[in-house]
């Protein structure tokens, strides 16, 4: 018995992060950082050693899709936040790469189905091209894994 709750434990905790991160990053509506402004980015004020003939910095044009370990990293922290964050407070979080970042601001707790304790969300994931601000509802499992509705 407890071998299949540990397995559902982990099943949903997977299909949590995968969720979590196609509705934040796959969505039709993301904006391209690069797009946000019309500003002109400022050129790279790095001394020319002819490595970095682009005039930018080598890892401001890097496009590379989020790893298995930056999904781990962007669930474990929404897990934290929700279990760990009041309402009304922001958690922070950084990648040690500096490609992915993120805050997760609960909003507010409410009683949802079933009488699970359920809360609102303000999500903002930031990576090296792309930028997304989200609201969602995450319900807490009797295994005190958070699970995202809808």
């Amino acid at each position: 018995m407890s071998q299949s709750v540990s397995l559902f434990s982990m099943a949903t905790a997977g299909l949590t992060a995968f969720v979590l991160v196609s509705v934040i990053f796959m969505s039709a509506d993301l904006v391209q950082a690069s797009e946000a402004s019309s500003a002109k980015s400022p050129s790279c004020t790095c001394p020319e050693n002819g490595r970095n003939a682009s005039g930018r910095p080598k890892l401001a044009g890097l496009n590379t899709p989020l790893d298995e370990a930056d999904e781990d990293a962007a669930l474990e922290s929404l897990q934290f936040a929700l279990s760990e964050v009041a309402d009304g407070s922001s958690y922070v979080w950084h990648r040690s790469h500096g490609r992915l970042s993120g805050i997760v601001k609960p909003i507010g707790s409410f009683k949802g189905k079933q009488g699970a304790v359920c809360r609102t969300i303000l999500v903002v994931l930031n990576s090296a091209e792309y930028s997304k601000r989200t609201e969602a509802v995450a319900c807490r499992l009797p295994t005190g894994v958070w699970q995202l509705e809808g």
